[in-house]
């Protein structure tokens, strides 16, 4: 368990706060979000999903345990396109609203 003032931090790598859209793609549904934070590893992607594409995202996510995305984001003007390994996803549901939506994926370096 860490400790509450943060120095049995558990991570690799110190994760960056980052703001700026990303695009992801699993199968045929593709998701628009927003870049939360960011570290040598990958990005944490955050979306507001309709229900119907929520489930849709489930559906694909229960039939095979490890799944391959592919991402595009723009960062100072310049266009990154790749292929990323997702490492979680989960939502968070609040009455009728749009569902809450965090993807983390780890991305090859991209320089």
């Amino acid at each position: 368990m860490a400790a509450a003032d943060g120095k049995d931090e558990r991570r690799k790598h110190k994760r960056v706060e980052i703001n700026f859209p990303v695009t992801y793609k699993i199968r045929r549904t593709t998701v628009m979000g927003r870049a939360v934070n960011a570290c040598n590893e990958g990005m944490l992607v955050e979306s507001f999903l309709a229900l119907r594409t929520a489930f849709q995202i489930l559906g694909i996510l229960t039939k095979k345990r490890k799944h391959r995305i592919n991402v595009e984001f723009t960062f100072k003007k310049r266009t990154y396109r790749t292929e990323a390994e997702m490492r979680h996803f989960h939502l968070d549901f609040s009455g009728s609203e749009p569902c809450r939506s965090e993807l983390g994926f780890h991305m090859p370096r991209i320089v």
